[in-house]
């Protein structure tokens, strides 16, 4: 891949993830926004979703990976340890923030803290700090695909990707857990949690096509 190339598909993927995060919390979040349509836009003032974030970037990318002819499966395995440790850095601004409440946490069972400050989002506490485990979950995929891209060659392109997104649905999807105050889908679960079963639901079929077919065949499904 040329470095042009490589930026022209980290921008789109950038431009693709803040609509697509914006996008996924105006749905978790619509009796609001049905009643206050100007704010859709006005994402300065807070609001954007992590799981939008994560599909619309990599569909952003997508798009323009096809219309530059890089390799999709290729551009994808590349991306992966960036895009979990963007994840992790993201999860720093929610930790100062006091963002996403959690149940109740009595140590040693997790890390418990409390926010005292009279203007913060975060809870009086002792809660578990979720966002802090999220950090470190995503900290793992980082060091999961890069010790996975020193099997390349091993196995059709586009592997590495779908283990991270495999990876990253069983994290969210068991955390989801542990958090409270958003609102619930079927069977009583959260948004993100049902995302996550949608995406570990298509990464499953796909690696198992991807690592069993031939490797002319299996191409075709990297992405």
């Amino acid at each position: 891949m040329s470095e042009e190339d490589g930026w022209a598909v980290a921008t789109w993927g950038v431009i693709g993830g803040i609509a697509g995060a914006r996008i996924v919390h105006v749905i978790d979040q619509l009796p609001y926004y049905l009643a206050h349509p100007e704010q859709i836009f006005f994402i300065w003032t807070g609001g954007i979703a992590i799981w939008g974030a994560a599909i619309g970037g990599v569909l952003g990318g997508f798009l323009a990976a096809v219309r530059r002819g890089v390799p999709i499966g290729y551009g994808a395995d590349a991306a992966a340890p960036g895009i979990a440790l963007g994840f992790a850095i993201g999860r720093i601004g929610d930790i100062i923030n006091g963002e996403h409440h959690a149940t109740p946490c009595t140590p040693p069972e997790g890390i418990c803290v409390g926010f005292t400050h009279p203007d913060t989002l975060g809870q009086p506490g002792p809660v578990h700090l979720v966002v802090a485990y999220d950090m470190l979950w995503d900290l793992s995929a980082v060091a999961l695909t890069l010790w996975l891209r020193r099997f390349i060659g091993r196995w059709p392109d586009g592997v590495i990707f779908w283990i991270w997104a495999m990876h990253y649905a069983v994290g969210r999807f068991l955390l989801g857990f542990l958090r409270i105050g958003d609102p619930t889908y079927a069977f009583g679960l959260r948004q993100d949690q049902t995302i996550a079963l949608l995406v570990f639901a298509a990464a499953v079929p796909v690696l198992l096509r991807l690592t069993t077919r031939p490797r002319a065949q299996a191409r075709t499904l990297a992405v």
